[in-house]
């Protein structure tokens, strides 16, 4: 196994230029090295005589150019392989040829440490060089994946936008139906039935009794139509705006829930664009559906406040509270889907919601929209 490993790094060793450089450079230097015949220019000789150095120390220095590009080619363990190739090389000459043999010899190994001192510090460097790469290449793909989520969100919160608007849409139409056709006949029905009740000529007690039940159910069913009817789109809300149609709210859920429910405005009311007051008066309404069945509150109270270009609401109760998660997006898993319903309604319109509770001591909902 370790074989096959170390067989694979050779081949791949061959098949790179570099390798075949290196090789090339140590042939040429060591030919140099041993060679008597080649003369140096005199220029040259004075000059590295000027530096104390003769003719062959100066080409075991020549010797750091292939270790050293051999730790920046093929990390230290290349440089380390090279070396001591150099090493064999320069070696058989200081022993056996030089005239001052100890000289060659510390030469030879301050060459081959200060090879490898180099070599690694290349190849570090040639590492953090990697590493720089690689993080700018993770940094632009966090970037991509960013900006992709980014755009993900932007068609998400779109695409809620158009769905709530046709949600919106078709709670009006069915409205407008039910007010203009099915609460119409259920009327005139009614009428109709009351008006036969009435009568009590040529008619038996027991049928005057069925058309009187009768009547009664179908008055039932018209309330409870025109119940449905206003709590799909209330009339008042795109006739009047959000103020009426927030009393009227309170004034349901006083009639129906039996929890005295009162609204207080604050500042100079004005008028909402639609999308804008529909977020409002469907927050609130959410709002107060959960007061009716879950707090077991017996007060609650709807404020409104007009301040500069921001329109708040908060919607308080007196009843038992609960304990609210550090993220209301968490509040989901908990089974807490209206309070997401009502956040989610508020981010759609650039606004914000806060939800404050403590067992025992009541709930806060606060949205507040630019606008």
């Amino acid at each position: 196994m370790e074989y096959n490993i170390f067989a694979q790094h050779l081949k791949d060793y061959l098949r790179r230029p570099g390798f075949w450089f290196i090789l090339l450079i140590l042939i040429l230097l060591t030919l140099l090295h041993y060679s008597e015949v080649f003369e140096y220019p005199p220029s040259f000789v004075s000059w590295i005589s000027g530096l104390g150095l003769d003719r062959h120390a100066f080409e075991r220095i020549l010797y750091l150019a292939p270790i050293v590009w051999a730790g920046f080619m093929f990390g230290w363990q290349g440089a380390l392989v090279v070396s001591v190739v150099a090493l064999g090389c320069m070696l058989p000459r200081g022993i056996f040829i030089s005239e001052h043999p100890a000289d060659a010899i510390l030469e030879t190994s301050i060459v081959f440490l200060i090879g490898n001192v180099l070599a690694i510090s290349f190849a570090s460097l040639r590492k953090e060089r990697e590493y720089r790469k690689q993080l700018e290449i993770s940094q632009q793909e966090q970037q991509k994946i960013a900006e992709e989520l980014k755009v993900m969100q932007q068609n998400l919160r779109y695409y809620l936008q158009q769905a709530t608007k046709a949600q919106e849409e078709e709670r009006k139409r069915i409205s407008h139906e039910l007010h203009d056709d099915t609460i119409q006949a259920l009327v005139v029905l009614s009428r109709q039935l009351d008006s036969l009740a009435s009568k009590k000529e040529g008619m038996s007690e027991e049928n005057r009794v069925r058309l009187e039940d009768l009547w009664h159910q179908t008055d039932n069913i018209l309330k409870g139509v025109r119940r449905l009817s206003q709590d799909l789109r209330p009339a008042a809300l795109d006739r009047l705006g959000l103020m009426p149609a927030l009393e009227w709210l309170a004034s349901n859920v006083s009639e129906h829930s039996g929890i005295a429910t009162e609204v207080n405005v604050t500042g100079e009311e004005r008028r909402l664009p639609e999308e804008v007051a529909i977020a409002l008066f469907r927050i609130t309404q959410e709002a107060l559906r959960n007061v009716w069945r879950h707090s077991g509150a017996t007060r609650a109270q709807i404020d409104v406040e007009f301040v500069d270009a921001v329109t708040r609401i908060t919607v308080s109760d007196n009843g038992k509270g609960f304990n609210i998660p550090r993220k209301l997006g968490d509040m989901a898993k908990d089974g807490k889907l209206g309070l997401t319903g009502m956040q989610e309604r508020a981010q759609l319109v650039s606004g914000t919601l806060t939800v404050r509770s403590t067992a025992g001591e009541g709930t806060v909902v606060t949205v507040e929209i630019p606008g």
